[in-house]
Parts: C-alpha cells; structure tokens; sequence
C-alpha cells in the first residue's frame, strides 16, 4: 500500500461530490484471511460507494473506492450533505480528496467485475489519522490480523495491535470496519436555536450562536402507521447491554434510557427505544459492529488510583449526508466516588440514605441511572448546553408538586446536578431531588424527531420547525444558551440549580452546606484515615465556590435569548442594576468574609498543618479576579451607555472597595491574615490592570479579551487614589504592628503606579 496523498489529478476525483447511491444488487466487499495477510474482493457495483471505514473506539471516515489505471484508491471525498452544502475534507475547502490507500489489483485473481486486492497495511500500519492529534507508535512485530467477519454490509476485521506509549510497549485488540451507507434518510435542518450537534460533532457550528447550513445527527425514526398521531416505528433504536456492566445496575442502566420514552411519544412514535441483552455464544454477533448500539461499562472502580473518574460519555457514528445517526454507544465510567460525593454535598441533609459511606445501592443506582439518562440525550443527538436556566421561578424549587411534574432543573442535559435548595424541614422526597429527563428535553425530541411531510423536501419542514421554535417566546425554559470562553450571565452556570434568583438559591444551599459540614464528622467516624474527611470537606469548598460563582454572573450579567431577524427584541437583555448591586453586596458579605463554619478547625486540624495552600483563600481570589476580569468590565461599560445604567461601574467599584476595606471605618484597625491578602490581591489585580501594555493597532483576539480597557483603566486609576487617601487618613488608628506594615506595604503597591511623592 502506497503512502497517504493529499491531492491527486483530476479525473480520479471527477465524481466525488455527486450524490452516491449506497443500495447495490451484489453482495458486499468479500474478505479473505490468507495466512497473515488480507485481502479484499470488491465488485465494480462498489466503486463510488459511499462506505464508512471505522476504527472502534478512535474514529471512523466516509470514504469510496476508486479505480485508477491498475490500481483501487480508497479516498476520503467532499461530501455532497442533503442539507445543501458541501462538506470538506479536514475543513480545507482546497481539497476534493484525500487519499489514504493505494492498492495494486492482483490481476491473476481480479475478473472484469471483481478486483482483488491486498489490504494488510491498511490494518497493520499507522496510515490514517483517526482524530486530531491523533498518535501511536506501531511495533510490527505484535501486530496482526486476528479474524475476519463479514455480515451483509459490514465486515469487521480483528486486529492485535501492539503500540508503544510512553516507552511502555502494549497489545491492544483494535476492531475495524467497511460499513456500507444505507440510502440516505431525509436530514433535519440545523437551526442554532435549539440544541442540537450537526453530522459532524467536532465542527465549530456546534460552539457558536449562529445557523449554518446542516443537518442535525438524529436517528431515522419511521412510522409504521403514517395515518396515526402515535405509532410504533419500523425499527427502533435499539441499545444493548454489555456483559461488563454489573447485574445489580442493569435495571437503572435500562431505565435511565427508557425514561425518555415518553418524550418520544410526544413526536409520535410509541415503544420507541428498546433494551436488549448481547447475545451470548452468538459467532455471527459483533460487539464491535456499526450496526449495533452498545452500553459499555468501563468503570475502573477496583483499580488503585483510578477511584475518581467522571469520564461517561457517547460515542456517535454519523452519516454525514444526512445527520443519520447509525451507532450510539453510551459509555458509562463515572466512578462510585464522584458520583457519591457530588451527592453528598448538595442533599445528603435531606436524604437518609446518603449519610453513610458507602451509599446503599438502591441510592447509588438512582445516580447511575441519572448518568445513563444524560448520556443517552447524547446519544439521542442532544448536545450539552445550557438548557432552561435562569428561568425556572425560584419558589417551585421546594414545592412538590412542581418538583414532582418538572422537576428542579428543565433539562437532564444541563450540569445543575442536584436539587440542594430544598432544605430538611420542606420533607421533598430524595427521589425528587436528583437530576431527570425534564420538559426542555421533551420538547427538543419533539423538534427533532417529529415527522411533518411526506416529501423529501426538508425545507417543506420547515414552517412547522419555526412554529415550535416560538415557543420559546412564552416558556423561557425552552430556551438554551451556548457556553463558550465568555459567559456572560446566569444562565451559563454549571454544577448549580436552576432558576431566576441565584442570591436566594445561594442563601439557602449556604444553609444545607452548614449542615453538610455539621455530617462530616458522623460520616467518616470508621474511617481509618482522614483521607474522605478531606475529599468531602473539599467538595463542601468546591460547591461554595460554584453557588457563589453563580451569584457572580448576575454582576455585568445578560439574559440571553437566541432569535431570528424577524423576531422582536434583543437577544441580550442586562439584568437590572438593581439585582447587580445587590449580587456584589452578597458576595461581599458572604464571600470574601470568611464563613468561619468553613474554617472548622476541629475538621481542617485532622489534615491540614500550613496555610502554603489555602483553598478558600484561593476560592476567594479567584472569585475577585473573576469578578474584576476585562470581559466582564466591558459589559459593565457597555451597559453604561442606558440611561438606567448610568455610572454602574463606578457604582459597583465603590461597594467593592468599600466592603473589602471595611476595616477602616472603624475605630480600631485591625486586619486578619486572609483578608490582607485578599486586599492586597485587590491592588495587585488593579495595579496589572493600568500597567499591562495594550497594543492598539493589529489587536489579536487575545488583547481584545483579555485587556482591559482604556475607560477601566481610568477606573482603576480613580479607584487607588481614593484608596490610598483612605488608608493614609486610618493608618494611625492600626491596632497591632502587622496591621500597620500591611497598609504601608498597601501604600507602597499603589504608589509604584500612581507615582506621588512618599
């Protein structure tokens, strides 16, 4: 097999972006294992098929066999989408194909319709970039073909593949496969405003709030009965258990993906998912195979140092002319500990079960059927983003009946995790606490699975599509946002709960963490060593810092609403001045004060001896930073030019400076350790703010958000003299010596800017 070519003349590509017809009358590639080498039979009705070349577990490519001279080329061509655009080879437009084999036909084995080939390298070597960035190291001599499978449209090559990684040398059985495309199924139209990936997951359409020529990835989904409003579908989405997954999880495992059945219902397919057992003994059966949809269990729970993994996710085979999703494998490896400790944190005051380490399985299998069910959004074609947030009202999270019928959080595809606004004495059942399959999901399956049309036009979908679009205009849960570098509001939050008032949620998950603190104790009492003392009272800090964080984006916040032109009004709506002045005076009273309940030291006394590592100070700095980083003073800039808005930033500087300085209106200074260094962080971060150059012509990406601008800077400037005047008028009144060298110390920061006179 010749080298990998990028380019080749032009009659060998002269039909790669007309549209291939994937139905042949002749069976498909025959594979041959010949002592240690394969070879391939490909009949001429072949040529210019579309295929599907996969390696399991890394990637796959839409690829034809060509014919040039006495040779077939294997090309990865442009490929004509049914959304109406083309889709180029590894996003370079410049490319009509690239070739990744070239193998001389076996004349004295080949007929006028058959071409016989060998294909050995094509397995044995590293040819084919599988992902990007994607390397190994072959070692030949343990590499080889371990069995072939041919199946109608698919054969499956078995491979043992020795690799060397860092310096460790491995043998890997490694799974191929030539899938033949079916008949393309009428795509979906990609539409930015609901929540969908495109054919292909890695393209940056799938990042950025804007409508591109698609198609989304969903499965195709037939009415047996077109003439009824709920019918079966002529094939189901099947999903098989694999035999790693252990016994006692199955029942969650299958309903964790059954639970969204009825939203299938809701676009009218009844009994649309089914769960099955991979068979046993069955030697024409492949786990392996595109034709099969697996749930894989690839927890390494019993291996020393892999305890903590939170690495469930979906891996998607893709027809990219029409978005037809062909094989979803859920695969779950969230390990027991992150699952049990996310819990404990957010409800372990208001549920029983989740006192005690480890938790009982009837627990810890509602936690694993809550992953299942977030994978299988996935695997459904739902993308992970920010669904429903800032919407839901505030006064439903403790109420039953609300909780019972839309639960805490609008979607399962959200990171809200789980319901810890809910506080002991409301008597919410533990069931209704963790995180289900929610309205917003219902309503995105109806979006992308509905049938309308008879006809094969997609564009004729599209009044019906725009129609369920405007829901959102009523029911501000149906909307989602994209999380990308910036996040510029509530409603970008992750690892929270879910609704329109962050301060009041904040205030009462504060009251369930002063509670979580209060268990500790009691749940580590037979530990032999602090070592889950300390994991859990670090999780306890991390959730403090996420529901602060969550305050924080009120503070130069928006609302956001993705809209097309013809809809009225503005796609971000700030959050009135009023709310932002009353987030920073919580975050100064609740944040950047100390919370000595955290500080525990009959808790922190049992694995802490230093402060070299501070955590909550280290929370606090970065919630500071954060809170005085360039993106979010130049929305506080902008908004300055409404009326109403007038002077917020000095406003909110003028809170800030007061709240972390309060120490100097009182009678006698006095200046704990923590808070100097918060303070002296404050002029540090301004400091670096004036001081940092800025470049003004040819301005990169990077300068444009990271650098502050020329008005903040001039905020900044403004706000040390009024601090320095401040603290050279209070110094005297320092009560100790340490106290009193912390604001010289302050004074000499601010002076190497400000330049005046000591």
């Amino acid at each position: 097999m010749g080298q990998a070519y990028n380019h080749l003349s032009k009659h060998t590509v002269e039909n790669i972006e007309r549209f291939y017809d994937s139905q042949v009358s002749d069976d498909f590639i025959k594979a041959h294992l010949q002592e240690e080498n394969i070879y391939f039979e490909i009949n001429k009705k072949l040529l210019n098929k579309a295929m599907l070349f996969v390696r399991h577990g890394a990637g796959y490519k839409q690829v034809i066999w060509t014919k040039y001279e006495n040779q077939l080329l294997l090309q990865i061509p442009r490929i004509a989408s049914l959304a109406g655009t083309i889709i180029p080879v590894n996003n370079n437009p410049k490319i009509l194909a690239n070739t990744i084999g070239i193998f001389p036909i076996i004349k004295e084995k080949s007929n006028s319709n058959t071409f016989y080939i060998e294909v050995t390298d094509l397995f044995l070597k590293n040819t084919v970039a599988w992902q990007q960035g994607f390397k190994e190291t072959v070692i030949s001599n343990l590499t080889g073909i371990h069995s072939v499978n041919c199946l109608e449209n698919e054969i499956i090559i078995q491979t043992d593949r020795g690799i060397s990684k860092k310096n460790i040398n491995q043998i890997l059985s490694v799974d191929f496969s030539f899938f033949l495309l079916p008949t393309p199924m009428k795509p979906r139209l990609f539409d930015y405003r609901i929540g969908y990936t495109v054919e292909d997951e890695f393209s940056a359409i799938n990042r950025h709030p804007k409508n591109a020529k698609a198609s989304i990835s969903r499965w195709r989904l037939e009415k047996k009965d077109q003439s009824k409003k709920i019918s079966a579908p002529i094939k189901p989405m099947t999903f098989y258990l694999d035999s790693s997954i252990p016994k006692k999880w199955k029942p969650y495992v299958t309903t964790g993906i059954l639970k969204w059945l009825p939203a299938f219902e809701a676009a009218g397919f009844k009994n649309a998912i089914q769960i099955k057992e991979v068979p046993a003994n069955d030697k024409n059966w492949a786990v392996n195979s595109v034709n099969h949809s697996i749930v894989r269990w690839v927890s390494k729970e019993n291996i020393r140092g892999a305890e903590k993994g939170a690495g469930s996710t979906v891996s998607k085979i893709v027809d990219f002319r029409s978005g037809e999703i062909l094989k979803s494998d859920i695969i779950i490896g969230t390990s027991y500990e992150y699952l049990s400790d996310n819990y404990f944190v957010r409800c372990s005051p208001m549920d029983k079960r989740a006192q005690q380490y480890p938790f009982p399985d009837d627990l810890m299998g509602e936690l694993i059927q809550c992953v299942v069910s977030h994978e299988a959004g996935h695997a459904f074609g739902i993308k992970d983003a920010n669904f429903g947030e800032y919407a839901y009202p505030f006064a439903k999270m403790r109420d039953m009946h609300w909780l019972t019928k839309m639960g805490h959080t609008p979607s399962i595809m959200n990171y809200t995790r789980h319901n810890y606004i809910a506080q002991p004495e409301d008597q919410i059942p533990p069931s209704l606490l963790i995180q289900k399959v929610g309205p917003t999901d219902i309503y995105n399956i109806i979006w992308g699975y509905k049938p309308f049309s008879n006809s094969d036009d997609p564009m004729e979908e599209l009044p019906y599509l725009e129609k369920i679009i405007r829901q959102q205009d009523t029911v501000r849960w149906f909307r989602y946002t994209i999380s990308n570098r910036e996040k510029i509001g509530p409603a970008f939050s992750n690892q929270v709960a879910d609704n329109n008032n962050p301060i009041q949620s904040t205030t009462l998950g504060l009251k369930n963490l002063r509670r979580v603190m209060d268990l500790l104790p009691k749940v580590t009492k037979t530990e032999k060593d602090p070592r889950l003392l300390e994991r859990l009272y670090n999780q306890t800090l991390e959730l403090w810092f996420n529901e602060m964080s969550h305050v924080l984006m009120l503070v130069g916040g928006y609302t956001v609403y993705y809209k097309s032109a013809d809809q009225k009004g503005n796609t971000y709506t700030k959050i009135p001045k009023a709310i932002q002045k009353e987030a920073l005076d919580f975050l100064v009273n609740n944040a950047f004060d100390r919370p000595d309940w955290l500080t525990n030291p009959k808790i922190t006394d049992r694995f802490q001896y230093t402060v070299s590592f501070d955590k909550i100070t280290f929370y606090q700095l970065k919630l500071l930073s954060d809170l005085l980083n360039a993106a979010r003073l130049k929305r506080l800039e902008r908004m300055a030019y409404a009326p109403a808005y007038s002077k917020i930033m000095e406003t909110l500087f003028a809170s800030l400076r007061k709240g972390l300085w309060k120490e100097l209106d009182k009678d006698t200074v006095e200046i704990e350790a923590y808070r100097q260094e918060l303070q002296n962080f404050y002029i540090a971060t301004l400091r670096k703010g004036i001081t940092k150059p800025k470049k003004y012509m040819a301005i990169s990406q990077n300068d444009k958000f990271y650098k502050h601008t020329d008005y903040t800077r001039s905020s900044f400037m403004s706000e040390l003299r009024m601090l320095k005047k401040k603290i050279t008028e209070n110094s005297s009144k320092a009560k100790d010596a340490t106290t009193y060298g912390h604001l010289k110390l302050c004074l000499r920061q601010m002076d190497s800017v400000l330049n005046t006179e000591k």
